[in-house]
C-alpha cells in the first residue's frame, strides 16, 4: 500500500465514522507497514447495521472481529491470525470493561466473539477467562459469573485474590490480580467512553486502572499512574492485542451510562498499539463534543494528557501524522436480529 492508497483510507474512515471531518487526509501518514501489527497500525472494520437493536448482532459482531484481526496481522485464514498471538496452551484472558451497564459496557456479543473464534482455531474453552473487577457491574453488563474451569470462566478478580508485591511506578502504587497475572496473554476488549477526571478511556486505562486492587489510589495523578503502569513488564508482556468495541461511543458524561451522550458507531477496531488507538478514541470524541456543542476535554479540565505522555515514554505512537488508520468498509447487515 503506498502513501496515495493510504490517504484514500483516510477519507474512507471519515464516511465510515459518519462524524463529520474527523480524520483529514493529511493526517493519516505511511508510516506504519501495513502488513505488520506494529506501532502506529489501527484497523477499522465499520459495519452498518451490526447493532440491529441496542445491542450488536452476534454473527455481525464475529464476521467484524476476525475480519479485523486478519486485516491487522495480513493473514487470510483466522486461525492463522489468532496464532500470531496465542497459543492453544496458554491461559488467555479477554479484559472487559462493565462501569457503564449494559448499554457502555464491552458488548456481550464482541467479547464472545472472540472467545468463540479462539475455541474454534483449537484453544480449549477452559483456556479462557473473561474478567473485569466487580461482579456487580459484570452482571450489570450482561456477563454472569460461570467459574467452571471446563468452560469459558467468566470471573471478577475483586472476588479473588491479589499479588502479595505492591509496586510503586512513577506516583502508581498498585497490586495486581492474581487472574491477570494467571493469564499468559491478554486481549484488551474495551469500549470507546468519556472520562470524568482523564477524558478518555479506551485501552491504556481498561488495563492499568483495570487489573489492580484498589484504582482509586491513582486517580489524583491518573495520567502519570497510566503511563507508569503500563510501562511495567507484567502488562507490556502479557497484552499483546486490543480489539476495541467501537459498536458506539459515549462522548460525555463517562464512564458511566448517558443517555444524552450515547451514538452509534458500528466499528471494530484491533492494533497493537494502544497509545494509537487511545490517540484515535480521543479524537472521536472531541469531534462529537464540537459536533454536539459542547466545550473540549481540554475547556473542561479534563484533557488526555496520558497519551502524548505515553509516546514520550515509548509505549506507542500518539501522534495522529505518525498513526496509520485501516479503515475496511463492510456491506451492510442484512441477517436476523437475533
Amino acid at each position: 500500500m503506498n502513501r496515495r492508497d493510504a490517504l484514500k483510507l483516510g477519507a474512507a474512515s471519515v464516511a465510515a465514522a459518519g462524524i463529520g471531518a474527523l480524520l483529514p487526509a493529511e493526517a493519516v501518514g505511511a508510516v506504519a507497514d501495513l502488513s505488520v501489527p506494529g506501532p502506529g497500525r489501527v484497523v477499522r472494520v465499520h459495519m452498518p447495521g451490526m447493532r440491529p437493536g441496542i445491542h450488536p448482532n452476534p454473527d455481525a459482531a464475529r464476521m467484524m472481529v476476525e475480519r479485523a484481526v486478519k486485516e491487522l496481522t495480513g493473514e487470510t485464514d483466522v486461525h492463522a491470525a489468532w496464532f500470531r498471538f496465542v497459543k492453544p496452551a496458554e491461559t488467555i484472558g479477554l479484559k472487559i470493561n462493565c462501569l457503564g451497564t449494559k448499554m457502555v459496557s464491552s458488548q456481550k456479543e464482541v467479547v464472545f466473539a472472540i472467545a468463540d473464534s479462539l475455541v474454534d482455531a483449537g484453544v480449549p474453552p477452559g483456556n479462557i477467562v473473561i474478567f473485569d473487577m466487580y461482579a456487580s457491574n459484570m452482571m450489570g453488563g450482561r456477563f454472569d459469573q460461570q467459574p467452571n474451569p471446563r468452560k469459558i470462566r467468566v470471573l471478577a478478580h475483586r472476588e479473588s485474590t491479589y499479588q502479595n508485591r505492591t509496586f510503586r511506578a512513577g506516583p502508581a502504587v498498585a497490586r495486581f490480580s492474581d487472574i491477570f497475572l494467571s493469564c499468559d496473554t491478554v486481549i484488551n476488549v474495551p469500549p470507546i467512553k468519556d472520562h470524568d477526571l482523564l477524558g478518555v478511556t479506551c485501552c491504556m486505562k481498561n488495563i492499568t486502572f483495570g487489573v489492580v486492587e484498589k484504582p482509586h489510589l491513582n486517580h489524583e495523578k491518573g495520567n502519570e499512574a497510566i503511563c507508569h503502569l503500563y510501562a511495567l513488564e507484567e502488562i507490556r508482556r502479557r497484552v499483546k492485542l486490543h480489539i476495541i468495541d467501537g459498536s458506539t461511543i459515549l462522548y460525555d458524561g463517562g464512564p458511566k451510562y448517558n443517555r444524552n451522550a450515547l451514538v452509534p458507531h458500528e466499528c471494530i477496531y484491533a492494533t497493537t498499539d494502544p497509545v494509537a488507538m487511545d490517540a484515535i478514541a480521543h479524537e472521536l470524541i472531541e469531534t462529537l463534543r464540537q459536533e454536539n456543542g459542547l466545550r473540549s476535554l481540554a475547556q473542561v479540565q479534563r484533557p488526555a494528557r496520558f497519551i502524548e505522555m505515553a509516546e514520550t515514554m515509548g509505549l506507542g505512537i500518539a501522534r495522529r501524522d505518525r498513526i496509520v488508520l485501516q479503515t475496511v468498509d463492510l456491506p451492510a447487515w442484512r441477517g436476523s436480529s437475533a
